[in-house]
C-alpha cells in the first residue's frame, strides 16, 4: 500500500510517522518546517508562556525517543517544505505534484497547514486527518489544551477522521485517550494519548484499510466551536494547570467520554 504522509517536523510528528511506517512501509513524506513566527516571537517574551514551552519540548523528547535518528535514516523518502517561505496555494501545489508522481492509495495528515481536499480528492484516493483533540467537541487548534481550561482534563485525547473541505469534519474512525495520573502535567498528557494512539491504532488502522481500504467512518455533527490560535492567552496557561491539579485530586468530571472507534 502506497502512502504520502504530510507532517509538521516537531518530534511529536516524526514520531508519529515512525510507528506508522512499521505497518505502512511504502511512503512517502512531506514534512512542513513550523519555523516560528511574528507572534510566537513576541509570546515567548511571557515568561509562563516560555516555561509552557519549553517543558512540552522537554516532554516530547522523553516520550518520543531516536525521532532525528529515524528522520535522518528516511532522507530519501522527505520533501521538506518551510511554512514561512511558501504560502497556502503552494504547499498544496507541491501535495498534487507529489500525488501525481508517486500515485499513492493512502493520505495522512498531522500537524500540516490545511490541504485543500478538492484538489486531491479522487476516487481511489483515501484520505485521512490525525487530530490532537476529540472530535465533535473540540474542533481547531490548541485542542489538547483548552479541555483543562473547560475543567474537562479527560476530554484530551487524538483522533483520525476523513480529511474534509470544513476543519475537522470528517467521519470518524479512531480515537484514543491516556489514563490521567497523579504525576502527569498537561504536557504530558498530550504527549501520552498520541504515544497510546500510536501503540494501540497504527495495528487497526493498517488491517482495516489492507482489508476495505475504502471504508467507511462514522458521522458526527458539527457544532461545537473551532477553536483558533487568536483564542489562545498566556494567562490561560495558569488557569490550565491550576484545574488540572484539582482534576487529579478530585476527579471533577467523572462522566466518561463515550470514544469513537469503527472496530
Amino acid at each position: 500500500m502506497k502512502v504520502i504522509f504530510i507532517t509538521g517536523n516537531h518530534t511529536r510528528h516524526i514520531y508519529l510517522v515512525k510507528q506508522f511506517s512499521k505497518y505502512f512501509r511504502n511512503f512517502r513524506w512531506i514534512v512542513e518546517k513550523r519555523e516560528i513566527n511574528i507572534n510566537h516571537q513576541k509570546l515567548k517574551k511571557n515568561k509562563i508562556y516560555f516555561k509552557h514551552i519549553n517543558d512540552f519540548k522537554k516532554q516530547e523528547n522523553y516520550f518520543f525517543q531516536n525521532c532525528k535518528k529515524f528522520l535522518k535514516q528516511k532522507k530519501k523518502n522527505l520533501v521538506f517544505v518551510t511554512r514561512n517561505k511558501t504560502n497556502l496555494s503552494s504547499f498544496n501545489k507541491l501535495i498534487v505534484q507529489e500525488i501525481e508522481q508517486y500515485k499513492p492509495q493512502v493520505i495522512f495528515s498531522y500537524g500540516c497547514r490545511k490541504i485543500d481536499v478538492s484538489l486531491i480528492r479522487k476516487n481511489e484516493l483515501r484520505c485521512f486527518n490525525i487530530h490532537g483533540g476529540l472530535l465533535p467537541k473540540y474542533r481547531g487548534v490548541n485542542t489538547n489544551f483548552w479541555p483543562h481550561v473547560n475543567n474537562e482534563s479527560n476530554l484530551v485525547g487524538i483522533t483520525m477522521h476523513d480529511l474534509s473541505d470544513k476543519i475537522d469534519s470528517g467521519n470518524i474512525f479512531f480515537q484514543e485517550s491516556a489514563e490521567i495520573e497523579k504525576k502527569d502535567t498537561i504536557n504530558s498528557l498530550s504527549c501520552k494519548v498520541i504515544k497510546n494512539f500510536c501503540d494501540k491504532k497504527i495495528n487497526k488502522i493498517y488491517n482495516l484499510l489492507s482489508k476495505k481500504i475504502h471504508s467507511k467512518g462514522i458521522k458526527f455533527k458539527t457544532s461545537h466551536k473551532v477553536w483558533k490560535k487568536k483564542d489562545f492567552h498566556p494567562k490561560y496557561i495558569k488557569i490550565a494547570i491550576k484545574n488540572f491539579e484539582k482534576f487529579k485530586i478530585n476527579k471533577i468530571n467523572k462522566k466518561k467520554y463515550k470514544y469513537i472507534n469503527i472496530l
